[in-house]
């Protein structure tokens, strides 16, 4: 029997907005504003009625509303209702400020009708009709100069504002700890879509003083506010330096502050700016924004600005300050780099760079092309490996799991409210701050007997309990006991505590770029950062490499060649279609050879009923007609068959993006998984025979003298595409 999903109370919304007041005035009395106060007191004092459309208004997109769409059955007529918050200052007039608002609100009709009431004001007629776009009509209408308040006035409805929407939003961030537009959360919570209450429930607030939460609240709008402004200058590239300098008067009302969290997000604001400055190359006023954020990765940007713009003996100096006393270990890396790199002229090529290079380098079948770490997993399980792909979840599940009770059980955790599931301070270090001696004590237990009795205590006892630290999976107890029984010891301390003090020191920094696969034979533990040719080692990966060598572990970079096999099995295919597009169009016909050793050893082709009508145009392109295809078989009745012509074979086609598109969208059509490694003949064929003027398929046939008869039928364009991928194999195996 399927399950229900729970009914809401018709007064549901103001419920969860009670709830939130509630739950703001009892925690958070000593953070409350005197406006904030004055709201939570002059919502109470409204009527029922009123309550409940003011918050009907609040869970709704914008702020401008017309009365003819505020009629709710359990509230009534909205006359009266919104006299009461007009009253109470919770809803005011239109006003030019909020018209911005009220054009994103209009429809088409109303827009006609204000054109109309124009127009009997205006010398000359206004060449609209109404029969344009509602884009069209607005920006006719916008570029009437009249007062649009007097016309807006004569239109039926009555608009209104919402007011004092700061106080609001001030009190939804007490709360949520972020800007949230709305209470969409709470009524998750009630029809049993989010669930809440598996952590802790009893809550502490996230601030103690009015100067402290003030300052979140500043940087989080600001947050918005950057972002907003992101976009206007892709509008205004012209205006930057004008919308960017008033922002260094911004920043010094923002106070330095020995809260980790928000000192943190205080230089995220700052980098920010910077980055939108240089962008629009205000290099000078990047480098006064960059200076106002304390640590990396606004350090590299500063060092590279200074650099360039030809401060050169200030670079070196704030270089030499970086090595003497890093943030972290990635800005380390990057200073001393680039110090070798343009001073110390010891090295051409950066560590990055280098470190991949010198990389031992393993030969993986190309079966395995575009999934490098199953690939490598493959090579190791064949030589006795058990092997994982951890990457960062296992080092979060440790420390999630290990630190259980400090994260989210105990009475200070960080869990501000029943909606949280990471804690706050592990933002800003403040973690390690809070719970030192628990950590320390902790760190200490990892290289005691029953370590890993206790983890499997922790893992049975909270498994599948909604966290955002890592995420749950059958096999995580094989990845995390071995970790904790082959972890190296040394002095009575394991290998792993380093690595988890960092994470709960400064968990930003330390909570990704772990090695893609964990390895273990005979009682060993192997990391590895798998790099497919192409790509690219980052700086915080080469940390973490470096923080687990450190400590103990072996962890290492492996870089992949694939390997043509030359007895790999190949599927030429090509497909004829209704239409360019795989999610709405429909296969017509489907022309498959398979190839061994160079040789076709099989053949697959059939009409397909694509179950709409086929366009002339691709009538007349294909030759395939309605009623060649009113008998064929439908993708359904054919897939199961195509699929095992498929199987264990390599995808090929001359454009393959296009064709394989078009298969897995067929077979998701019938909620079946399509995946293959693919090779396109149309990429390879610029790769291996460089130079041609054109890489279409009937060129490629002229060129290299390849019978193509029916073009654009598809076993034909397959047959065809088939002998383009003996030329490219050719060439790989020599270049092998």
């Amino acid at each position: 029997m399927a399950h229900l999903k729970p009914e809401l109370d018709s007064g549901y919304y103001l419920q969860h907005f009670n709830e939130l007041l509630q739950f703001v005035s009892k925690h958070y009395a000593p953070c409350l504003t005197a406006d904030s106060r004055r709201y939570i007191s002059d919502f109470a004092a409204l009527s029922v009625p009123a309550q409940q459309l003011l918050v009907r208004m609040l869970n709704r997109k914008g702020n401008v509303f017309a009365d003819s769409e505020l009629n709710y059955t359990e509230i009534g007529p909205p006359g009266p209702v919104l006299d009461e918050l007009a009253a109470a200052g919770f809803i005011g007039s239109l006003s030019s400020d909020n018209l911005a608002d009220f054009w994103l609100r209009l429809t088409k009709d109303t827009l006609w009708q204000l054109l109309q009431l124009a127009q009997q004001q205006l010398p000359a007629p206004i060449t609209v009709k109404k029969s344009q776009t509602k884009p069209e009509l607005l920006r006719s209408a916008l570029k009437l100069e009249v007062n649009w308040l007097v016309f807006i006035s004569q239109l039926p409805q009555r608009y209104l504002v919402l007011q004092r929407q700061q106080p609001l939003n001030y009190l939804y961030f007490l709360y949520f700890g972020r800007i949230e537009a709305n209470l969409s959360l709470f009524t998750l919570r009630d029809l049993g879509i989010r669930q809440t209450g598996q952590l802790k429930q009893q809550f502490s607030p996230r601030f103690t003083d009015l100067a402290q939460a003030q300052l979140a609240f500043a940087l989080a709008s600001a947050k918005q506010q950057v972002f907003e402004l992101a976009k206007q200058l892709k509008q205004q590239p012209e205006a930057a330096a004008a919308l960017l300098t008033p922002w260094l008067a911004t920043l010094s009302q923002w106070p330095q502050t020995d809260d980790n969290a928000l000192a943190l997000k205080r230089s995220e604001r700052c980098y920010q700016l910077g980055k939108l400055a240089e962008q629009y190359q205000l290099k000078e006023l990047a480098i006064r924004f960059y200076q106002q954020s304390a640590g990396f990765p606004a350090s590299e940007r500063l060092v590279r600005l200074y650099y360039s713009s030809g401060q050169t003996d200030q670079c070196q100096q704030y270089l030499q300050q970086l090595l003497d006393d890093p943030s972290c270990d990635e800005e380390w890396l990057f200073a001393d780099d680039f110090y070798q790199r343009k001073f110390a002229g010891s090295i051409k090529r950066s560590v990055l760079t280098e470190l991949l290079r010198s990389a031992p380098q393993t030969g993986i079948d190309e079966l395995y092309s575009g999934k490098a770490e199953q690939g490598l997993m493959a090579y190791y399980t064949k030589h006795g490996y058990r092997t994982f792909h951890s990457e960062n979840n296992l080092w979060l599940a440790l420390f999630g799991l290990w630190f259980w009770h400090e994260l989210f059980e105990h009475s200070d955790s960080a869990l501000h409210n029943p909606f949280e599931r990471r804690p706050r301070n592990l933002a800003g270090g403040g973690f390690y701050q809070q719970f030192a001696s628990a950590i320390e004590h902790k760190l200490a237990q990892l290289a005691q007997p029953g370590a890993d009795k206790q983890l499997l205590s922790a893992l049975t006892a909270h498994y599948g309990k909604a966290n955002s630290l890592f995420y749950w999976h059958s096999d995580l107890a094989e990845q995390l006991l071995p970790l904790l029984q082959y972890a190296a010891k040394n002095d009575g301390v394991s290998s792993l505590a380093p690595i988890l003090r960092a994470m709960a020191q400064d968990f930003n920094r330390h909570s990704s770029g772990y090695p893609d696969l964990l390895l273990i034979k005979a009682n060993q533990l192997e990391f590895v950062e798998v790099k497919a040719p192409g790509d690219k080692i980052q700086r915080h990966q080469l940390a973490r490499l470096q923080a687990l060598n450190k400590a103990g572990f072996n962890a290492r970079i492996e870089k992949l060649q694939w390997i043509v096999d030359p007895n790999r099995l190949y599927v030429v295919l090509d497909v004829e279609t209704t239409g360019g597009k795989a999610g709405t169009d429909r296969v017509i016909e489907i022309g498959a050879v398979k190839l061994q050793g160079g040789e076709v050893i099989d053949s697959y082709s059939t009409l397909l009923n694509p179950q709409r009508p086929i366009p002339s145009f691709i009538s007349r392109l294909t030759g395939i007609s309605n009623s060649m295809v009113s008998d064929a078989p439908s993708f359904a009745q054919i897939a199961n068959k195509l699929a095992d012509f498929l199987q264990g074979a390599v995808f090929v086609a001359h454009n393959a993006k296009f064709d394989y598109g078009f298969i897995r969208a067929e077979f998701a059509r019938l909620e079946q998984p399509f995946d293959m490694p693919q090779l396109c003949t149309v990429v390879n064929m610029r790769r291996y025979y460089p130079g041609l003027q054109s890489y279409s398929l009937g060129k490629l046939c002229q060129e290299f003298d390849i019978k193509l008869t029916n073009h654009h039928r598809a076993l034909d364009d397959a047959t065809a595409t088939a002998e383009l991928l003996k030329l490219i194999n050719a060439r790989r195996v020599t270049a092998q």
